[in-house]
C-alpha cells in the first residue's frame, strides 16, 4: 500500500467524491457522508490474472474551522498543533519556507488520508493531483516509490514538490498560503468588550512604535476564562530557568550544584536536565539556555519582582535578575512574590502576541523588523506568557508560540 495525508483549509467532501467518480467511471464506489464519518472507497476489479486496485479516502474536519490554532477543540486540531511543533524543531535550510509551512498547517481545516492498494497507479495519481490543486492542499508522506522527493518524511505542495523534509531540505522557492476571508472576519462578534478593548490598546501601542499591525489577529481569552499558573509553579520555574541560563553563560555543571542544593531546585524539565548534567554544551544548547534569561525576566515580572517589562529592543538586566533570585532564601523569595492579575498578564500577552506576529511576518517576507524589536526577546516573552496562561495546557518543553 502507498499512502499519504492531504491537508487543506477548504471544506468540501462532495467535491472529493465528484473528482473520484469522474476519473473512475467504471469503478465500484461506495461513500459515507454524515456528521460522524466521511469516507470513500473505490475498487477497480482485476481480471483473471490481475488483482483488484483499491483507493480509499477518509475525510475529517476541525470542530471549529479557523485560520489559527488558538483553541484545541478536537483530534484534528490537536494533530495539527503537534505537526506545527514537529516543523518548528526541523533545522530548515530555508527558514522563510518553514515559517510559511507552519502558517499553512495552522490554517488547515480538513485532513484526507489517501490510501492506494497495492500502490498509486497513474489514474490514482491523477486523482491525488486534482484534489491537491483544487483544494490548495499540502501533503504529508513517508518516502515511497511514488513519494520520492526525499528519503525521509516530507511535506509536499499542491504540485507534489518538496516543501520541507525532516532533514531540513526544501526544493521550492515559495509557498502559497491562502485563508478563507470568512474565517478572518467571523469571530469578532463573539468577543467581549474587555477583549476588544485589550486588542485596541495593543494596536495603539504598535502603531505608536511603527510596528506592523494585522487587524485580523484574534483577541486573547477573556480574564474570567483564563487560568493562570500558581505562584508556587512560577517560582519553581523561575529557579529552574535561572540555573539553565547560568549554564548557558558558562557556569560549569559542577559549579551549578551549589545553588541547586541551596535553593532545593528540583523542577527541571527533561530538556533542561540534559543541559544541567551535560559537562559540554553544544552551541545550540548554549544559545537556548542563555536566551532563557528573557523568559525568566517575564516570570519575575508576573511575580511582581520586576516592576515592568521594558520595551523589547534590548536584552534584560541579567545581574538584577540573578540577584533577585540568589540573595533571598527560597522562603523569603516566595513571600516577596505576589502574582499579577489575569487582566495584567493577558494585556501583556495580547501586545506581545501581535509584536511576535510582526517579527514572523518580517522574517517570512525578508524585511527588516519595524519598531526596533529584538525578535528573540519577543519570542521568549511570548513563550513564558503562553505558559503562564495555560495556552493549550502544554508543559514547559512543549509550549507553542503560534502567531
Amino acid at each position: 500500500m502507498e499512502h499519504c495525508a492531504i491537508y487543506s483549509h477548504q471544506l468540501n467532501f462532495d467535491r472529493v467524491v465528484e473528482i473520484v467518480r469522474r476519473h473512475l467511471p467504471k469503478a465500484d464506489i461506495e461513500h459515507i457522508n454524515n456528521d460522524k464519518q466521511k469516507c470513500l472507497t473505490a475498487i477497480i476489479k482485476g481480471g483473471f490474472f490481475a488483482k483488484n486496485k483499491t483507493l480509499k479516502i477518509n475525510y475529517r474536519e476541525r470542530a471549529n474551522p479557523s485560520y489559527t490554532l488558538e483553541q484545541i477543540e478536537c483530534d484534528l486540531s490537536q494533530n495539527l498543533a503537534g505537526m506545527v511543533g514537529f516543523i518548528q524543531k526541523i533545522q530548515a535550510q530555508n527558514k522563510a519556507i518553514q515559517n510559511k509551512l507552519m502558517i499553512k498547517v495552522m490554517a488547515a481545516n480538513t485532513e484526507m488520508p489517501f490510501m492506494a492498494e497495492p500502490n498509486i497507479t497513474p489514474v490514482f495519481s491523477d486523482i491525488l493531483k486534482e484534489i491537491t490543486t483544487s483544494f490548495d492542499a499540502f501533503v504529508f508522506a513517508a518516502p515511497s516509490p511514488y513519494f520520492s522527493q526525499s528519503t525521509s518524511q516530507q511535506f509536499l505542495d499542491e504540485s507534489l514538490n518538496l516543501i520541507l523534509d525532516d532533514q531540513g531540505l526544501s526544493k521550492v522557492e515559495d509557498l502559497n498560503v491562502q485563508v478563507d476571508a470568512k474565517y478572518l472576519d467571523g469571530p469578532s462578534a463573539d468577543y467581549t468588550q474587555e477583549q476588544l478593548d485589550r486588542k485596541t490598546k495593543s494596536e495603539t501601542f504598535l502603531r505608536d512604535h511603527g510596528i506592523k499591525i494585522n487587524t485580523h489577529l484574534p483577541c486573547m481569552p477573556a480574564a474570567e476564562n483564563t487560568r493562570l499558573r500558581t505562584k508556587k509553579e512560577i517560582v519553581d520555574r523561575a529557579y529552574a530557568l535561572m540555573i539553565i541560563a547560568l549554564r548557558g553563560e558558562g557556569v560549569s555543571s559542577e559549579e551549578i550544584k551549589r545553588p541547586i542544593s541551596e535553593k532545593n531546585i528540583d523542577s527541571f524539565t527533561p530538556k533542561e536536565l540534559s543541559i544541567v548534567h551535560n559537562s559540554s554544551l553544544s552551541d545550540e544548547q548554549r544559545s537556548y539556555a542563555t536566551w532563557r534569561y528573557e523568559s525568566l525576566y517575564t516570570l519575575l515580572w508576573a511575580l511582581n519582582i520586576m516592576p515592568n517589562l521594558k520595551y523589547p529592543s534590548d536584552i534584560c538586566d541579567v545581574p538584577a535578575i540573578v540577584s533577585a533570585l540568589i540573595k533571598p532564601s527560597p522562603s523569603d523569595f516566595l513571600s516577596q512574590c505576589t502574582l499579577r492579575s489575569s487582566d495584567e498578564i493577558l494585556t501583556e500577552l495580547d501586545k506581545t502576541y501581535r509584536m511576535h506576529w510582526a517579527c514572523v511576518d518580517a522574517r517570512i517576507n525578508g524585511q527588516a523588523i519595524a519598531g526596533n524589536i529584538n525578535p528573540s526577546v519577543i519570542y521568549e516573552r511570548h513563550y513564558a506568557l503562553n505558559w503562564l496562561s495555560h495556552y493549550q495546557d502544554q508543559d514547559w518543553d512543549n509550549v507553542q508560540t503560534n502567531t
